[in-house]
């Protein structure tokens, strides 16, 4: 079709083309107002320009139409004086005797939209019609009363339209097809349907119309009553090749409260063909709907019928050739729907087939009382009927309550799932939620994880909530490893509002203010499968701040307990309130000084919070306790720190430094030591200060002129049997000793021969608290050169170091820690030598911890002060030596572990003569097990670890010795390594488990004494 660009005319005020630029009436072609059915009129001459006169005053429908396709297009109109009367949109009103004229090269189709000429009467029942001509609009006068309710049809899927206008061409209504509401017959007589077509492809042909008047009986077929059986009742209609529309009739005293109404396929004649597989898929090529009395539309398949009513059904169908409709009762009376019971939360699942595609089966649920809420969930499009009739739609999953039994109707979909699983599990009664959801009492940190599978046993999880109006949740739904999004997260409310959607790989659950109330009421989280097996890790979050908390419980605090401790303690403190959280802060000021404290559980319920705050650094007096939440300070109230437990000691470590040495007169005379002589040494000078409870030395003896031993003890004090560094003429030995100081001094007696002595201060103990407390641990290996274990797997070489890094290994924490106590052990040195100990960010002292001799493997405690990245580090003098470290426990400033309380050296062990256990050597392989608690000043109870000094006496072979506490497996570790017939000590601390330590020895046998230095209790 050849189209010409038209000049775009000037349009002047009031929307006036200037007259000049209109082409003259006299040099327009003139063409008619066109009756309804025929043809647009088109031109012979090539003028643009055409006039028309209308006849009558009213509304005209004014097209410029393409030849071919039949497109109408409306055209602007102008009148006699240039003037747009109308634009190119809507009706146009024209005046009658008026010329107007429009600008187009196509033909044109004017009509009086209030003219009957050309039309054709038509009475209710089919009506087959053709356009004539492309673009031609067909016109049927209604043979029907004024106020008449109507349906005018066309064949589903036909490309035809229909308009229903008034005598005076106002439209009433479009039809066509099965409107929301039937068409009245408003407006002045005579009524017309005005048919056209949008199909350019056929734009001429025969059309089909079918006229209902429906709010009058009409002859239609009746529907009889059926059920979900598979012989259910129904009515079949055989159509004739022009039908297409059908009635039927619902009787007034054959139906119940609730049906489900349907035109459903008979054969193959309706049958698509659908997927790859081409396994027929059966959708029924109809549309319906359901008319009362007057006819006003009441539902289309999910009908709630009046009783004593009688209803029509409206069917439009593709002019097949069959089908039938069916009504099913959907109430408690309905019959073909198995029952189930619904299953307490968590409980198992039902399955059954599905038909093909659009076939409909029934289930029926039951439950114990009507208050009950059952959940629903299934894998088939469902609708869920009550027992009378009220229906809810579920998209998947829905809620119900009202009701003891409910109609599941499934209808398979298009290409189904060969079964449907139906999930149906109560989760309340009329009591509350469901005892088996899980309860939760405080949302304010949100709740989980919560972890499960959910299979055909379990298919469903439920948690009550204690929402409130406007509280905002996410709820995470992920597989264990916290990766793929597995089960379904649904959130019910008061009011069974699903409040959840998806949103960024989570769930969203918003409780609007209508929802729930502000204050707390349960809404009830369920996880439900998305798939046959689901394993599943919940949390749930709440966006919440100081003014929107959710759970709706205002943040409070009230008081706090106990209201004192002493300094030096781990206070633990309970602050009591509302809505409080783990992630609260505590803090405790008192003259510029804050001291936070550590959370460490609060109740289910949010009332209460536990903390722990050490108090190593607080001064006694009354501190102020504040709650920091969302930034916001809550006051609780004072508490008091009171003086320290007198005689319990925390630690503090110093840098090993000597503080004796009688070959020079380092703080003592410059003389050995004789037989039965005893040295005094002040060690409150220097680096440790007055009032200390007990010191820590590395003694060592060094040149002894024959055997011996030496005891080291408390100032002011008797010498008791126990001793601490045996040895051997001309042998240099260390001993790591834990003393009390009395008087400022600690005694050095030695029983036999002349011997030199050095000591090398490690540390002190204090009673007011402001040192580090104690954390004993099972004796751990950290470090062995012979095999890698913690460093480089090679030996330390003459004057070269290692530095090995302790915290944040072996139970050792990353932060907090003060000093470590390790059992250090050199074996197979290749020359007499030392080894140093010291912290790994400072430089070496003149101070050593072990001294040997080539070949010979020697043990020694060491406690050393830990460097600020959190190691430690080894130096050896000379020769190569491989160097073992066991760690036995750790000194933390955080104030959880244990003070020390020292006592006078006492005996607690000697199998020479029976002390403590039995009278014999300890033989190869063999364990002895010795009671402390209760004996020589150590205390019954509360006991964490001891200090003992243990000595190996007359071994028969080479050997090592492990001390270790009860009830524990014993380690690689070891504490004494020893050769047949020497005599050797070692300092050990070790863990007091059910009141008792263990010895054990790996070789020969050995006879072994104990004695103890004091002890560690929290």
């Amino acid at each position: 079709m050849l189209s010409l660009l038209l000049p775009i005319l000037p349009v002047g005020p009031a929307g006036t083309a200037h007259a000049e630029d209109l082409p003259a009436l006299a040099d327009c072609v003139t063409v008619p107002v066109n009756d309804y059915g025929t043809a647009p009129t088109a031109t012979t001459s090539a003028e643009t320009c055409k006039a028309f006169t209308a006849a009558t005053t009213g509304p005209y429908d004014v097209f410029g139409v393409a030849p071919v396709e039949g497109r109408r297009a409306r055209l602007a109109v102008y009148d006699a004086a240039g003037v747009a009367v109308c634009a190119a949109e809507g009706a146009c009103r024209l005046t009658a005797g008026d010329t107007y004229r429009v600008i187009t090269d196509q033909p044109t189709l004017i009509l009086d939209r209030s003219s009957t000429r050309g039309c054709s009467p038509m009475a209710p029942g089919r009506h087959t019609g053709a356009l004539e001509a492309p673009g031609a609009i067909d016109c049927l006068t209604l043979s029907l009363p004024a106020k008449a309710h109507v349906e005018a049809l066309t064949p589903l899927k036909s490309p035809h339209t229909v308009e229903v206008v008034d005598g005076t061409g106002t439209k009433i209504c479009a039809a066509g097809g099965l409107a929301a509401h039937t068409c009245e017959l408003t407006g002045p007589a005579p009524h017309r349907a005005l048919v056209s077509t949008t199909d350019v492809e056929a734009p001429t042909g025969t059309y089909h119309l079918a006229l209902h008047r429906t709010d009058v009986p009409d002859e239609c077929q009746a529907v009889p009553a059926g059920d979900f059986t598979s012989s259910t009742p129904k009515a079949t209609v055989a159509l004739a090749a022009d039908v297409f529309s059908y009635c039927f009739t619902i009787p007034a005293d054959d139906h119940t409260a609730h049906e489900f109404v349907r035109p459903e396929a008979l054969d193959g004649t309706w049958i698509n063909t659908g997927g790859a597989t081409g396994e027929p898929t059966r959708w029924s090529q109809a549309e319906h709907t359901v008319l009362d009395a007057e006819g006003v539309r009441v539902c289309d398949t999910d009908c709630a019928l009046a009783p004593g009513t009688a209803y029509t059904v409206l069917v439009r169908t593709t002019l097949r050739d069959k089908f039938s409709l069916v009504r099913r009762d959907v109430t408690g009376t309905a019959q073909g729907c198995p029952a189930q019971s619904a299953v307490p939360a968590g409980g198992s699942s039902k399955s059954g087939p599905l038909g093909i595609s659009g076939t409909v089966s029934c289930l029926q649920v039951t439950t114990d009382d009507a208050a009950d809420v059952v959940y629903l969930d299934s894998t088939a499009q469902t609708t869920v009927h009550d027992g009378a009739g009220r229906s809810t739609r579920c998209a998947g999953r829905c809620t119900v309550t009202g009701a003891t039994r409910y109609q599941v109707v499934t209808t398979a979909s298009y290409r189904p799932a060969p079964t449907y699983r139906l999930d149906a599990m109560r989760i309340a009664t009329p009591a509350g939620p469901a005892p088996q959801c899980a309860r939760v009492l405080n949302l304010r940190d949100g709740y989980g994880p919560r972890t499960g599978t959910l299979d055909d046993q379990h298919v469903a999880d439920c948690v009550s909530l204690p929402t409130a109006s406007n509280d905002d949740l996410w709820v995470w739904v992920r597989d264990p490893e916290g990766t793929a999004y597995t089960a379904v997260a649904s959130l019910w409310d008061a009011e069974l509002n699903n409040t959840c959607r998806p949103e960024r790989g989570g769930s969203r659950c918003t409780l609007g203010a209508g929802s729930a109330t502000a204050a707390p009421s349960p809404s009830i989280l369920v996880l439900g499968r998305s798939a046959t097996l689901t394993s599943y890790r919940a949390e749930v979050e709440c966006n919440a701040d100081t003014t929107r908390l959710c759970g709706g419980v205002p943040i409070s605090v009230s008081s706090v307990s106990p209201t004192s401790a002493p300094r030096g303690s781990l206070a633990t403190l309970t602050v009591h309130g509302s809505a409080l959280s783990i992630k609260d802060t505590v803090r405790l000021t008192k003259d510029g000084t804050t001291l936070t404290a550590k959370p460490v559980a609060v109740s289910p319920d949010g009332r209460s919070l536990t903390v722990t705050v050490g108090l190593s650094v607080a001064t006694p007096g009354d501190w102020s306790v504040r709650v920091i939440a969302f930034g916001k300070v809550y006051p609780v109230g004072t508490f008091t720190v009171t003086p320290a437990v007198s005689g319990l000691g925390s630690y503090v470590p110093l840098t090993p430094t000597r503080v004796m040495d009688t070959r020079y007169g380092i703080n003592v005379h410059r003389a050995k030591v004789g037989p039965g002589e005893t040295v005094s040494l002040l060690v409150t000078q220097g680096y440790v200060p007055n009032g200390v409870s007990a010191v820590v030395l590395n003694v060592t003896a060094t040149g002894p002129s024959t055997a011996g031993f030496v005891s080291v003890y408390p100032d002011g004090t008797p010498r008791t049997s126990a001793s601490n560094l045996n040895f051997k003429a001309g042998q240099t030995i260390p001993n790591l000793v834990v003393v009390p100081v009395i008087n400022g001094y600690v005694n050095f007696y030695n029983k036999a021969g002349s011997v030199d002595l050095v000591a090398d201060v490690a540390g002190y103990y204090v009673t007011d608290g402001s040192g580090a407390t104690f954390r004993p641990t099972a004796p751990t290996r950290l470090m062995d050169t012979r095999d890698g274990t913690g460093v480089a797997k090679a030996k330390v070489g003459a004057q070269g170091s290692v530095t090995l890094k302790v915290t944040g290994t072996g139970g050792i924490p990353a932060t907090d820690v003060k000093a470590v106590v390790l059992n250090v052990t050199a074996t197979s040195p290749t020359a007499a030598g030392f080894v140093s100990v010291h912290p790994g960010d400072q430089s070496r002292t003149s101070a050593s911890n072990l001294n040997f001799v080539a070949g010979q493997t020697i043990p020694n405690l060491v406690v050393v002060p830990v460097g600020k990245d959190g190691d430690v580090t080894f130096y050896n003098h000379a020769g190569s030596v491989d160097l073992i470290a066991d760690l036995a426990g750790y000194f933390t400033m955080d104030a959880t572990g244990s003070g020390y309380r020292p006592l006078a050296p006492t005996r607690l062990m000697d199998t020479r003569d029976g002390t403590g256990v039995a009278k014999a050597k300890v033989g190869a392989q063999q364990t002895v097990t010795l009671d402390v608690a209760g004996r020589s000043g150590i205390p019954a109870t509360g006991v964490t670890a001891v200090i003992m000094n243990v000595t190996a006496v007359a071994p028969t072979a080479g050997s090592f010795v492990s001390v270790f506490p009860d009830g524990v497996a014993r380690s690689s570790a070891s504490n004494l390594n020893f050769t047949a017939g020497t005599t050797i000590p070692n300092l050990v601390v070790v863990p007091v488990v059910n009141g008792k330590v263990n010895f054990y020895n790996h070789a020969g046998s050995v006879d072994l004494l104990a004695d103890v230095a004091g002890y560690y209790t929290s």
